[in-house]
């Protein structure tokens, strides 16, 4: 069985590996100021390899804390076991001596209690915490000895979590993944489209120039003629940083003797910040705090398909004209269609007069409107089809209560690239954890928070929206 000094050596290399690559991240990010055909995606793609190096530093350093808080105690014991009697080290009696694979297991969910009575048994995160952070030697030694269970009774999981250089003492109890439902929420698919890239470290306001006179070039008639002339003119655009934050108010007893209630906390506000940020970027009014939506970004094509019996025929022409929109006055191409899951669930229906779907699977259909993933319709998925060749994306937090009934949708059909998304940090949102504010009732409050400034007006001509009763979608 490996050792903890082989652990500890080995979790040492680790850690300063992971160091070395957060170094060269570092370096790389550096040197990309100086790189005359720099990209955002180059930045967003070198900010996305440090942080991910900064976590893997993060994780194997805490790895080396425990195990050399683990060295120490054991040096501890060794010691106080040397100045006893030897009659005191005497080994225990067969029969006494506890068995890995012969009793129950140590963390068995929150329904596991040998009576049948629903009791809790010990908790893995308390117990991850209480070690780290406490240095209490009771959950040590059953995180402890959870690793010897894993090695014991799954040897190619251990193997496989060894040669990643983790600890099986601090490999999660597979129950904690499968007990919590979460609350469903409709995510960021939208937000996830646009170009990001890091929010610069302070201020409350980024300033883009944007070119609203343009210089212009003309053929010049005769040698001496005149040519060309206007000059260039430009205004800021100013996308201002906002703040999406939420706490909740957790008792002491509910986080030390619940399970997983605080990951379970800062997972719900987490995603939660997530649905809300999506939201503003789609219909935020500019005003209150909001971000200015794409929705409410001035000068886009607008395109209105009025019908009070939408079919897909008559709806087709209008999607073609927010592609070609975009194609014809920004010179590009749109990246997505974004539209509500309950729109592509309609169109999906559709048949033509023989009873044979509009849209079919893959490409092996023959003349079809559209075409679907062949994966199973998944919410979840990057793009769940596509409308000539361009993916189509799902986003419930698309309003569904515009025009003049307020039972209207709305299409969006833009070039992602063109709209630019600026947060604090990757790992967004923040999370807090204030254990004083509320000490006087026993209460510990966690909260989460995020800064971001959206610039969807920078290329208006980039954004294509259909609108009109026409989108007051018919139920199946």
């Amino acid at each position: 069985m490996t050792t903890l000094q082989e652990l500890t050596t080995r979790a040492t290399q680790q850690r300063d590996a992971a160091q070395t690559a957060v170094d060269r991240a570092q370096a790389e990010l550096a040197s990309l100021r100086e790189d005359p055909n720099l990209t955002t995606e180059m930045v967003r793609s070198t900010v996305a390899t440090r942080d991910a190096a900064d976590r893997s530093l993060a994780e194997a350093q805490s790895s080396l804390d425990g195990l050399l808080s683990a060295q120490r105690e054991e040096d501890e014991v060794q010691q106080q076991y040397r100045q006893t009697s030897p009659a005191a080290n005497r080994a225990p009696a067969y029969d006494r001596v506890a068995r890995v694979g012969a009793e129950e297991r140590t963390y068995q969910g929150p329904q596991a209690s040998r009576d049948g009575r629903g009791v809790n048994g010990p908790d893995f995160l308390r117990d991850l915490y209480d070690y780290q952070v406490k240095r209490d030697p009771g959950a040590g030694g059953r995180l402890e000895r959870h690793g010897q269970e894993v090695e014991r009774l799954d040897p190619m999981f251990a193997q496989r979590m060894t040669g990643t250089g983790a600890v099986s003492g601090f490999v999660p109890p597979q129950y904690l993944t499968d007990l919590f439902a979460e609350f469903a929420r409709a995510g960021r698919p939208l937000a996830n489209l646009c170009s990001g890239i890091p929010l610069p470290e302070t201020g409350m306001e980024v300033d883009i120039p944007r070119v609203t006179t343009a210089t212009t070039t003309a053929v010049q008639t005769a040698e001496g003629g005149a040519i060309g002339n206007t000059d260039l003119d430009d205004t800021l655009l100013a996308a201002p940083v906002r703040t999406v934050a939420g706490y909740t108010d957790v008792s002491r007893q509910a986080i030390e003797r619940g399970v997983m209630v605080q990951s379970l906390v800062f997972g719900d506000l987490a995603a939660d910040y997530n649905a809300k940020l999506d939201t503003q970027l789609i219909n935020g009014s500019g005003a209150s705090g909001q971000h200015t939506g794409v929705l409410n970004v001035v000068s886009i094509n607008g395109i209105t398909y009025t019908d009070a019996s939408p079919t897909i025929p008559e709806l087709w022409p209008k999607l073609a004209d927010a592609a070609g929109q975009v194609m014809g006055q920004r010179f590009t191409g749109p990246t997505a269609f974004a539209m509500r899951s309950n729109v592509w669930a309609w169109i999906l229906a559709q048949v033509d007069t023989a009873g044979r779907p509009l849209v079919e699977p893959g490409t092996i259909a023959v003349n079809p409107i559209a075409v679907a993933s062949t994966r199973p319709v998944d919410y979840t998925v990057t793009a769940v089809g596509s409308l000539f060749g361009v993916p189509v994306v799902l986003d419930n937090n698309i309003p569904n209560n515009l025009g003049a009934g307020t039972n209207e949708t709305r299409i969006i059909a833009a070039d992602f690239r063109d709209l630019i998304l600026m947060e604090d940090d990757s790992a967004a949102p923040v999370q807090l954890r204030f254990d004083d504010v509320l000490s006087g009732t026993l209460q510990v409050r966690l909260l989460a928070y995020g800064y971001s400034a959206f610039a969807a007006g920078r290329q208006p001509k980039a954004i294509s929206v259909i609108s009109g009763t026409g989108l007051i979608v018919p139920a199946l």
